[in-house]
């Protein structure tokens, strides 16, 4: 309460205002008396001090330095007694005051310190259970909304009634989430964009409010916390919390409310992904059953947005953590929360795009998009995601780009390479986060073996010619490989060796001795040179 409210009651009309230039909106919590000088360093803020003026009397100038120190603690005012000790006060008194905006008021003789201590603690006291009734009245009308399953339309015009105020709620992406009934379509757009900035340049208070003035009026910005972060914001148009005491009281009341409806809304968000990916896996199952057709599963997947399309890709978004720890299906941590909006956020996204699906996978911390027909600015929808989890949680992600295939029935195959790119795929030269599948070669394969075993194949294939020993070894299994390589043709093995034809044979008789095999075989001769290949990798 300010002490111009106090003033204007009819029950405190005997006090006087002794200054011309009093600032009367100083706020009042409490009501204080005495007469001791040392006490302005001790007294809370907003406190309205009484006193007979005993200890000043006939010393003007320690009144001053007195009122100095009064207004240095935030005092709501002086009330002093006069006729007793002091019977007016000086005017450098006076206009120390007024040069202060420190009011200063007078008790008349006839009224006792105890009657004016005791009848404006007992105001303040009902007022402020006033307010606070006020406050736990709003705070329960908005719990029962939430506790009933109510819309966030509805929460928020119930809010917009309370406050008598517009009022609107922002994600943290700057999405306009809800508003009130009176909210009107121009101010929301110019405000939500004001807010979004303010948002990235990190002007947005992270306790509390911020207040900002737009076309002449202010914006208060309440952060609303979720389970570790401010998840979403309110917003409430031509409003100041401090211009009366019970608005501080009823909006403390408000967002504690809100704070249990958003963490209420991250489970409920949290099912709705659940449920997405339980398709996935359904989706995945029938895959792996390998049916003959694709008919029943467009069909039964209509419902969540699969089409017939000439192509479809997958794409896989890792997120930056390198996270191990399960996900707490039960008691949500930052991790979680991050996840769901980040999933929340996506699908946000994707309203307007029609042939991608959202898929999460839970189990890994990463999202699928299934990517259906030629969607020529699916890279533009990836960079721009990239720099929004950039810029909210401070993360990178990489996108791992599976090749396209033309018949659903195979589109696992995408998936694989999708998972492959995340591992070893070819970097985009502008957007390095950007991963596409690279085609391995053959002989990349051989690295999936292990080296013992690949030795051993090449030892029993090749015998003493996997690994030579002495200079005819060595020449046995050069001219094996020239022949093996040059189309099974001993006139071109001997032009490229520089060698005659019979010297060609005589050593190609010699290989087959020693492996114990017959060169005009086809299946033996692959096997030879496989091994010979395999050779050059597990040496």
């Amino acid at each position: 309460m300010i002490l111009q409210d106090l003033l204007n009651r009819r029950k405190f009309q005997h006090l006087k205002v002794l200054n011309s230039n009093p600032d009367l909106s100083r706020t009042v919590f409490t009501v204080e008396s005495t007469e001791t000088p040392d006490v302005a360093k001790y007294i809370p803020p907003n406190t309205l001090l009484l006193m007979t003026g005993m200890a000043f009397k006939d010393d003007p100038l320690r009144m001053c330095t007195f009122l100095e120190e009064l207004d240095k603690r935030s005092c709501a005012g002086l009330a002093i007694k006069l006729g007793r000790f002091i019977d007016t006060l000086d005017d450098r008194v006076l206009a120390a005051a007024d040069q202060l905006g420190l009011p200063l008021l007078q008790i008349p003789i006839d009224v006792t310190l105890g009657n004016v201590y005791q009848d404006v603690l007992s105001f303040i006291w009902n007022n402020q259970n006033d307010y606070l009734l006020g406050a736990l009245n709003a705070q329960r009308k908005i719990s029962n909304l939430i506790l009933q399953g109510s819309s966030l339309k509805s929460i928020i015009n119930n809010m917009t009634m309370i406050l008598n105020k517009p009022v609107m709620v922002m994600d943290l992406f700057g999405n306009i989430l809800e508003y009130g009934y009176i909210y009107t379509r121009a101010d929301r757009k110019k405000t939500a964009e004001t807010v979004e900035s303010m948002i990235k340049k990190k002007q947005i208070k992270k306790a509390d409010y911020t207040i900002f003035k737009r076309d002449g009026k202010s914006i208060c910005v309440y952060p609303v916390k979720g389970v570790s972060r401010h998840t979403n914001y309110i917003i409430i148009s031509d409003f100041e919390p401090e211009e009366k005491e019970e608005n501080a009281l009823i909006m403390e009341q408000l967002i504690m409310a809100l704070e249990m409806y958003f963490y209420r809304d991250l489970y409920v968000k949290y099912n709705r992904m659940k449920a997405q990916e339980g398709y996935r896996t359904l989706l995945f199952d029938q895959l792996e059953k390998k049916p003959s057709d694709d008919y029943q599963l467009l069909k039964v997947g209509g419902l969540y947005g699969l089409k017939r399309m000439p192509e479809y890709r997958f794409a896989l978004l890792e997120l930056g953590t390198g996270e191990k720890r399960r996900f707490n299906r039960i008691n949500f941590s930052k991790r979680e929360e991050r996840y769901i909006l980040i999933y929340d956020w996506i699908n946000h996204l994707l309203e307007d795009e029609e042939d991608i699906i959202l898929f999460p996978q839970e189990s890994k911390w990463r999202y699928l998009f299934l990517i259906q027909g030629n969607q020529v600015g699916y890279r533009d929808f990836f960079i721009k995601m990239h720099e929004a989890v950039k810029e909210k949680f401070h993360l990178d992600i990489t996108f791992g780009l599976g090749g396209a295939v033309s018949n659903f029935l195979n589109v696992g195959n995408s998936l694989s390479e999708a998972e492959q790119c995340l591992m070893d795929g070819s970097a985009d030269d502008q957007y390095p986060y950007l991963l596409s599948y690279k085609p391995k070669n053959m002989m990349e394969l051989f690295k999936f073996i292990p080296e013992r075993e690949m030795k051993y194949m090449c030892e029993h294939t090749l015998k003493e010619l996997a690994y030579p020993q002495d200079e005819i070894q060595e020449e046995l299994r050069k001219t094996l490989y020239c022949y093996l390589f040059s189309n099974s043709s001993i006139t071109k093995t001997a032009e490229t060796m520089f060698l005659h034809r019979n010297t060609i044979k005589y050593r190609l008789k010699k290989c087959e001795e020693l492996l114990k095999t017959d060169l005009s075989e086809v299946s033996h001769c692959f096997q030879i040179q496989l091994a010979l290949i395999m050779t050059e990798y597990a040496q």
